[in-house]
């Protein structure tokens, strides 16, 4: 394959924040739609260069464009069965006081974890005056989740929110500590490479009692039979999802990471097998 086509992301990374940090208004990683200028927008720093080193791998592109569309339109009836649940959080995510609009020049930041596709693009419809950020190491992913965003009506000039999608690994956050008013984290954490270390890194970019939502497929707690062929099939899940584990008690690793206040629910969906287990919440810095 193309030599230049397999180029390492960490230096497609690399460019866009030296890219950035040229240039006082532009685009980052190619998505910057209705910015109100009025409003302040966060700054990226640059993530350490050993965790980058470390979890910021080399990628597949045909991999990952495959990935990218089979996540885009594969997940619909997924997305439409939890759709209820879903809503409950994030009206209470954006009740935050943070996050009802602002009497400062910065708008609230709003980051995106393994935004993927950008299926929670339809929650965020009625918010104006957001600085949204999204974060995936997997490039393909950027035009679906613009396309999501048209979709759901939350770049126009009218709401003056803000869309900008980059490049980077949960592990590594390209972010100052204490710079994000919330973080959204849905089907991510059962496919980064150190879960730990990315919750961590959350918790690090958070301001003082900025929000976490989080919604992640487990390992089944009510059914030790399903739990074991989660446990049997995730190595197999892993080679042909993108890192996807089945097993990962992702619930525990967030009630482990020391968060000054956690609402979290274990449910179950209904019709989809290996990911009906669900851990979800939101968890307060």
């Amino acid at each position: 394959m193309n030599e230049q086509v397999e180029k390492s992301r960490r230096q497609m990374f690399a460019d866009t924040i030296q890219f950035t940090s040229s240039v006082a208004v532009t685009t980052f990683g190619g998505c910057l739609c209705c910015p109100n200028p009025a409003f302040a927008l966060a700054n990226f720093a640059t993530p350490p260069k050993d965790a980058v080193a470390t979890y910021d791998v080399s990628r597949n592109v045909l991999q990952d464009a495959a990935f990218a569309q089979g996540m885009a339109s594969g997940m619909v009836d997924y997305e439409r069965e939890a759709y209820d649940t879903k809503k409950i959080l994030f009206k209470k995510l954006f009740a935050s006081p943070s996050l009802i609009g602002s009497s400062s020049s910065d708008s609230p930041v709003v980051l995106e974890v393994g935004m993927g596709s950008f299926p929670n693009a339809l929650y965020y419809k009625d918010q104006r005056n957001l600085d949204i950020i999204g974060v995936d190491p997997n490039d393909r992913m950027e035009g679906y989740a613009r396309d999501s965003a048209k979709r759901a009506g939350l770049i126009t000039s009218e709401k003056s929110n803000s869309l900008r999608i980059v490049h980077g690994v949960s592990e590594a956050l390209p972010f100052d500590d204490n710079t994000c008013d919330a973080v959204v984290c849905t089907l991510t954490l059962c496919s980064v490479v150190n879960p730990e270390k990315s919750v961590a890194e959350i918790k690090r970019v958070l301001k003082p009692g900025g929000k976490f939502l989080f919604w992640e497929h487990v390992l089944s707690e009510t059914d030790p039979r399903l739990a074991q062929q989660q446990i049997q099939l995730t190595p197999a899940q892993v080679k042909r999802a993108d890192g996807c584990h089945l097993d990962r008690k992702s619930g525990d690793i967030i009630r482990a990471a020391g968060f000054s206040n956690l609402d979290i629910d274990y449910i179950e969906l209904k019709n989809f097998g290996f990911l009906n287990p669900t851990s979800c919440g939101i968890a307060t810095a």
